[in-house]
């Protein structure tokens, strides 16, 4: 079986307090735009936290890999994990901005992954600081 895959992460500021507390919401996008870009949903979950800013975490676990979202309403902010293999995830890219507006600043990165992706020396041995 082919390791390669996408590690795409989306990070969004400037998204409304409202919608990044509404884990109905969130779960109902989520699911609605992985099954719309013909992703296997194998299951899923969310949490809605009560103190603090009151975010939610939301995981969906696909037969290509996973899908992953935090929110942080009160700083205006969600951050999307997405990992598949073989597939590009790009294909949710529209959706997201469709759903999270025109004023919010979206900010995507992807990595290549897998057994035979060279990565340069540089980045090989990189720690977060």
């Amino acid at each position: 079986m082919d390791d390669f895959g996408y590690h795409t992460i989306w990070d969004i500021t400037g998204a409304d307090a409202r919608l990044l507390k509404d884990a109905p919401a969130l779960h109902d996008f989520f699911l609605d735009t992985l099954e719309r870009s013909r992703f296997t949903v194998l299951d899923h979950l969310t949490h809605k936290f009560d103190a603090g800013g009151e975010g939610v975490t939301g995981l969906y676990l696909l037969s290509e890999s996973h899908l992953s979202y935090h929110t942080y309403p009160e700083n205006h902010y969600i951050s999307i994990d997405v990992y598949t293999c073989g597939s590009n995830n790009m294909s949710i890219n529209e959706g997201i901005q469709l759903f999270f507006g025109s004023d919010v600043q979206i900010a995507t990165r992807t990595l290549l992954r897998g057994s035979n992706v060279i990565i340069p020396e540089e980045v090989q041995n990189e720690t977060c600081q």
